[in-house]
């Protein structure tokens, strides 16, 4: 089975950051800060595509932040929590006891989560995912780079 390759052209990336400045009011101050960019590039990225970032890793940060904040509406919130919490656990050797309990939430709550969220009570679903994104920051700065 062949799989097909999809290269992002200029008219695709112009139509991510229309979305994102006119759809989700996101400025693009905001964005040029993120991507790198002068504002201009933002604004009109053909007619600017110029200056946009050209070496390899720039660009290729420039093209991972963009399509992250792309997918953002798409994703489903537990799915996206329950990968940090893999992280947490399997990268970062952080216990489920030990996340229960900065959680303040049962150690079968998490557990719960992992295997089925559908089951897991909203308030300790908040509960969970504050925690979860409070150890991501923290454990953030010390993650193998990929």
């Amino acid at each position: 089975m062949s799989e097909e390759i999809h290269v992002i052209g200029d008219n695709e990336i112009e139509e991510m950051l229309d979305i994102l400045t006119k759809n989700y009011g996101m400025s693009t101050k905001c964005l040029s800060h993120l991507l790198g960019v002068k504002s201009d590039v933002v604004k009109n990225y053909k007619e600017h595509k110029a200056e946009a970032p050209s070496e390899f890793e720039k660009c290729r940060s420039f093209m991972n932040l963009l399509l992250m904040l792309n997918i953002i509406p798409d994703e489903e919130p537990d799915f996206k929590f329950k990968a940090f919490l893999e992280v947490l656990i399997d990268i970062h050797k952080i216990s489920v006891d030990t996340i229960a309990k900065f959680a303040k939430i049962q150690k079968q709550d998490v557990l719960d989560f992992m295997n089925d969220s559908s089951k897991v009570p909203i308030e300790t679903k908040y509960k969970l995912a504050s925690v979860i994104m409070t150890l991501r920051f923290i454990f953030k700065a010390v993650e193998p780079k990929l």
